[in-house]
């Protein structure tokens, strides 16, 4: 029993006694019901999913013999992307949904019930009922850098969908058309692109977002400006984009010349054109989601800005919240209320974890659970209707932290860090390559979230444990030579080069050892010029700790 309910424990409810209905065909038969809207069929809801060697659907006019049936009901009393699941002693499944991205995830969870043995196939009796922690589950393309390729992009929403997670938000700082060239129309090979992946996001039942940033030189007076930047979101609209966001961070929004005349603070222009915007959404669409980036995102206390931008932005549109700082080393309860007061209308948190474009951060990588955020997010008030990631350049080493994050938003009252991560750990990679991934994530931690050096490579600095950092260095190169053998273009192709740094740092590590401060200076200045670094860096840290800089200082040590 125990067994089998770890196997859903996905799950928020899950009530069974652990029996099985027995058939002894296989696959078996199932008649589908469809019931949430006129002429469903289960190539309707299930479509390229319906892969399973256990049992297979029929429709409900199918005239030959069937085992059990499948009925999925509509239930407005859910949460989106919610369901309920059971099956009854009559060899009956239903399914309740509100929309049809819940049936995906019940469709998930049906496969579970169906075990193969020696007689035929087992069905268990069940009652599942899963509620989905936030609404909005994703990703958001923010980092500065340059910007992913169209194939990542592409393998992002196949992730997405899954991992469970809803929404892809397209925001590249460095895509010229989306902020230098906000004015510029796309030529077509790019929105040829854009066609391609809003086809993808509906087959993954993706929510597509299309962001853009004309902050730092519109003129808020222009009716022309306005409609040009209008302009530019109808070529959008026009191939199907239905999801906008405006982006006002990091800009100047110190008022100036007609602008200063027009509108007494930076907040009224900002709402101004947020109105705008909105207005026109209104009249070109009628379904539509709008999300605004303030450009005070990361606040930890209210301010005057937040005032005047929420009384006049219209009251339904949320704002992005980054937490208490750009990069957030927690989100708390207690912050997420104060700030939740301060913008007094639904927030999405803009989470830069696992981003590494601050400063020299791309030299990084940050391969951390997703961590110190409150499990009470969710709660009514604040108003948090969903998390977005901000990732790494390195999309497919963003996996792991975005995996983990899908899982928190999934059920944040049942999630647990250590086994969560250990569970993305073990579905990364096939399992003979656990033990080095988990290595090596170790030494690659996230700076913004959590302690660089363990308490134990702390120690070792401190008393000179000269082998305890010999040994932790050799485990780490023995793990990277272990990953070299991962038979995965991609993931070669991204951490290739932190791990062959693994063993630069070794040599390095030999050299200190060796007590000569010229070798060692030689060194150092060698692997100044690698753009690659292990986040831990034990030699370095050993070197800044002692101050090893003359030679008396280095025998010392060693000594």
């Amino acid at each position: 029993m125990e067994t089998l309910l770890q196997k859903f424990s996905d799950y928020q409810e899950v009530y069974t006694k652990g029996t099985y209905l027995f058939f002894t065909k296989n696959p078996i038969k199932i008649k589908f019901f469809g019931k949430f809207f006129r002429f469903e069929t289960f190539q309707d809801v299930f479509g390229n999913n319906l892969d399973n060697a256990l049992f297979e659907l029929v429709p409900s006019d199918f005239s030959g013999e069937t085992e059990m049936s499948l009925t999925h009901e509509f239930d407005r009393t859910l949460k989106p992307d919610s369901f309920t699941l059971t099956v009854t002693e009559q060899k009956e499944i239903i399914i309740k949904t509100k929309n049809l991205r819940g049936f995906r995830y019940a469709a998930e969870a049906l496969k579970l019930l169906f075990e193969k043995n020696s007689n035929g196939t087992a069905c268990l009796l069940v009652s599942i009922a899963h509620s989905v922690s936030f609404q909005v589950r994703g990703v958001i393309e923010g980092f500065y850098g340059l910007p992913w390729q169209h194939a990542d992009r592409l393998d992002v929403l196949h992730y997405l969908g899954k991992n469970r997670m809803n929404t892809y938000m397209y925001a590249p700082k460095d895509d010229e058309y989306q902020r230098n060239l906000w004015r510029t129309l796309y030529p077509e090979k790019e929105l040829a692109q854009f066609e391609a992946l809003i086809e993808t996001a509906e087959k993954e039942m993706i929510d597509f977002y299309y962001m853009i940033s004309p902050g730092n030189d519109i003129d808020y007076t222009q009716t022309e400006e306005v409609a040009v930047l209008t302009n530019k979101l109808q070529q959008l609209i026009d191939i199907g984009v239905r999801n906008f966001g405006l982006l006002m961070d990091d800009i100047d929004y110190l008022l100036k010349g007609n602008a200063k005349k027009k509108f007494a603070s930076s907040a009224s222009a900002h709402a101004y054109l947020i109105t705008q915007v909105d207005n026109f959404l209104k009249n070109e669409l009628e379904d539509y989601c709008f999300v605004v980036c303030p450009t005070e995102y990361d606040n930890h206390q209210d301010s005057s800005y937040l005032e005047i931008l929420s009384e006049k932005m219209p009251k339904n549109i949320p704002l992005f919240w980054t937490g208490p700082s750009t990069l957030a080393a927690q989100i708390t309860t207690s912050e997420i209320k104060t700030m939740a007061a301060a913008y007094n209308r639904p927030m999405i948190i803009w989470d830069n974890i696992p981003v590494n474009d601050y400063q020299k951060d791309y030299e990084l990588l940050f391969l951390s659970p997703y961590e110190n955020r409150s499990p009470l997010l969710n709660q009514e008030p604040p108003q948090v209707v969903g998390v977005v990631s901000n990732p790494m350049a390195q999309w497919e080493l963003s996996k792991l932290t975005i995996h983990n994050m899908s899982q928190f938003l999934w059920n944040s009252a049942g999630y647990k860090t250590v086994d969560s991560w250990n569970k993305t750990l073990a579905e990364y990679l096939p399992a003979k390559y656990y033990k080095a991934l988990k290595i090596f994530a170790q030494f690659n931690p996230n700076k913004y979230t959590r302690e660089v050096l363990t308490l134990e490579q702390q120690n070792a600095i401190r008393e000179k444990d000269l082998v305890f950092i010999t040994n932790q260095l050799e485990q780490l190169v023995e793990a990277s030579w272990k990953l070299l053998e991962v038979e995965d273009p991609a993931f070669q192709q991204t951490i290739d080069p932190w791990l062959k740094r693994t063993k630069e740092d070794l040599l390095y590590w030999q050299t200190i050892m060796e007590g000569d401060p010229d070798k060692i200076q030689a060194v150092k200045t060698k692997l100044a010029d690698i753009p690659y670094r292990i986040g831990t860096d034990l030699p370095a840290a050993f070197v800044q700790y002692w101050k090893l800089t003359e030679k008396t200082a280095v025998t010392e040590v060693i000594e």
